[in-house]
């Protein structure tokens, strides 16, 4: 990024940190109670206990870097510390800024300069496609493998009785443009569709699939073991079963980001699940809370490291 670049997005993160503590003051003014109970349990989470799930969330980031980069075409590869520092910065930024600005960085950042006319910005986006497909389809394993599912089944249900309605439309709407449109710019659509799928073509690859879809199952693994050392520490052990519940019911939460770092839905969603299972509210919340601070200070890390990485190498 230039200078102007990094200013700005220095500035915003300033204003991200300040939004977040108008709505933690917020919080505590309006629900004073059930805040200075979410309070009191605080002193049960050790130093030790917040390093681990610190260290954990930012191995987290680590795997999501190794991940993407095995999606890579072979003859393309680029170092692995490059793809952490996109993957790390990307991820600072998604918590602060709308629309998944940070997966446009990530993109951005990785695009060769000058571009390749096999390997382009196109390519690249179809890489970061098939890396949401397989963290998406390493999830689903895990919370069928363990059973999540049992836990609510209703939670489960992402698609309401008119989905397939909206669906039918969009088809109709894409044949209605056609002719009108799409058929006028075809040649060019044709070239970005060659592109785009070109960064999916290593999703055949079974060996890089394969790979790919461990690290997949490492990063949710290693957030359900953050989860669980924060709930031991409540006096209430969750099972991997229960961790992976409650990560069902956190992902649907925050699958449209409606806040700055889904503050608010992602407390909500944690505390909903965790009381679903029986755990006073308060602890639930304490939970929630701290499981949420600690990933965006580990972002800060990772982040901070990956923009060091990246410095140290344009130098």
């Amino acid at each position: 990024m230039s200078e102007k670049s990094n200013k700005s997005f220095y500035i915003r993160l300033a204003i991200g940190f300040i939004l977040i503590g108008a709505v933690l003051f917020g919080l505590a003014k309006g629900q004073k109670e059930s805040f200075e109970k979410a309070l009191s349990v605080l002193p049960n989470f050790s130093y030790q206990c917040l390093g681990i799930v610190i260290l954990l969330d930012c191995l987290q980031i680590f795997f999501m870097a190794v991940r993407f980069w095995l999606l890579y075409p072979k003859a393309h590869r680029t170092e692995l510390r490059n793809v952490f520092s996109a993957m790390s910065i990307g991820q600072t930024m998604n918590a602060f800024l709308p629309a998944r600005a940070g997966d446009v960085y990530k993109v951005a950042a990785l695009t060769p300069t000058p571009p390749k006319p096999d390997f382009t910005f196109l390519t690249l986006t179809g890489i970061l496609t098939a890396d949401k497909l397989v963290d998406l389809s390493s999830f689903l394993v895990l919370i069928f493998a363990f059973g999540s599912y049992r836990e609510s089944y209703e939670s489960l249900q992402l698609f309401g009785p008119n989905t397939w309605k909206w669906i039918l439309g969009l088809v109709l709407l894409v044949l209605a443009l056609w002719p009108l449109c799409l058929k006028k710019y075809w040649a060019k659509i044709k070239t970005w569709l060659t592109d785009f799928l070109l960064g999916l073509k290593n999703l055949l690859s079974p060996k890089q699939l394969f790979l790919s879809l461990s690290f997949a199952v490492l990063v949710w693994l290693v957030e359900a073991w953050a989860l669980q050392q924060l709930s031991l520490y409540q006096n209430f052990p969750l099972t991997i079963t229960q961790c992976f519940f409650v990560l069902t019911v956190l992902n649907l939460a925050i699958a449209i980001p409606i806040s700055v770092a889904n503050i608010g839905p992602f407390e909500a969603s944690i505390a909903f699940a965790l009381k679903k299972l029986g755990l006073p509210l308060e602890t639930a919340l304490a939970i929630a809370t701290v499981h949420h601070g600690l990933q965006v200070l580990s972002y800060f890390i990772t982040g901070a490291l990956g923009w060091l990485i990246k410095r140290i190498k344009t130098t």
